[in-house]
């Protein structure tokens, strides 16, 4: 109960971030919109809609400083109430882990390298060295961090992308599980994964799909989340960054594409001219009232109370298991 409380709490709490304005992350336009002025606690936090592209991102955005301070002592901590992976986020991670693999199967073959930036608790990598590939992760919490290297020998760097020495290391497969849309730089980020990319390789990236008109206007604001992706600008981002789409996987609301790398960046990068008027026309919509006056938020209801039921029953298990005394061969 204690606990319960302890992460309610830590969400509920304000991040004083001060940042500063920047252009968008995406198109570097000045012209934006205010679709948001609070994260989905109900404290003040300012998401932007670039009039230009459609990218929405904060603004002021925080700065590296107060970023990198962020996700390494306080990121976790405030949204799961530890600062190293409790039985419910890793019942939780595993299962997610194990979709993931099968999605990616096809790019998969014996011997590949995976680098898994915004590795967590290392359930994916770990999953995926059981299966031979050889592994790799970025993980800006030093207690996640920390974890990974000690339950599960995994090497993964403590340390946000842009500090990770990767030196002249190519990979296979990057992946970017919820990810992305933590970045400051999201297109530099990319970039960054292109040049650590082999010319035959695959980037997997999932992030929340902002373009859902059906979900709570202020779902996915909150102050980890630095940027909001629709499929169009993914797309777009991907494209400016040098990668092209290959297939399209729904996961749950998820906006899941899986890119091949190219040469060098798209100069038609810039291919949903007019997904930014109608993105700016769909937010106009999306209220509060019309989202509680609409039958098909209490549609959802059912799922999300079996949604709740299933994690909790997973997490009473894998806590079991984690105190069961290992038997002696």
């Amino acid at each position: 109960m204690v606990a319960f409380f302890k992460v309610r709490w830590g969400r509920y709490r304000r991040v004083a971030f001060t940042g500063s304005h920047q252009p968008c992350p995406l198109c570097g336009g000045n012209d934006s919109v205010v679709i948001g002025r609070l994260d989905r606690w109900f404290n003040p936090l300012v998401n932007v809609l670039c009039r230009r592209c459609g990218l929405i991102f904060l603004n002021p955005m925080p700065t590296d400083e107060e970023l990198d301070r962020y996700y390494r002592d306080q990121f976790w901590s405030r949204s799961q109430g530890s600062d190293e992976p409790t039985a419910k986020t890793i019942a939780k991670a595993a299962r997610y882990s194990r979709g993931r693999l099968a999605l990616l199967a096809p790019f998969l073959k014996p011997g590949t390298r995976i680098l898994d930036v915004g590795a967590g608790g290392g359930e994916f990598l770990l999953a995926a060295r059981q299966r031979g590939y050889d592994v790799e992760g970025i993980e800006p919490s030093a207690g996640y961090a920390r974890y990974c290297r000690q339950a599960y020998g995994l090497k993964v760097h403590a340390a946000t992308l842009a500090d990770t020495d990767l030196g002249d290391k190519r990979y296979d497969l990057i992946t970017c599980n919820h990810s992305l849309e933590h970045m400051r730089d999201p297109l530099r980020a990319l970039q960054r994964l292109h040049h650590h990319l082999k010319a035959d390789g695959h980037l997997y990236v999932s992030v929340p799909d902002l373009g859902d008109p059906h979900t709570w206007p202020l779902r996915y604001f909150h102050a980890g989340h630095m940027c909001g992706f629709t499929h169009e600008t993914l797309v777009m981002i991907a494209a400016k960054a040098g990668f092209a789409p290959v297939e399209r996987q729904p996961f749950g609301t998820d906006t899941t594409l899986v890119f091949r790398r190219l040469p060098a960046s798209d100069a038609n990068w810039f291919r949903f001219p007019d997904h930014a008027a109608a993105a700016a026309q769909q937010w106009r919509r999306r209220t509060a009232l019309r989202h509680f006056l609409s039958p098909r938020t209490y549609w959802r209801v059912p799922g999300r109370i079996s949604y709740f039921l299933r994690n909790r029953a997973l997490a009473i298990r894998s806590a079991i298991a984690l105190k069961r005394p290992q038997r002696q061969t």
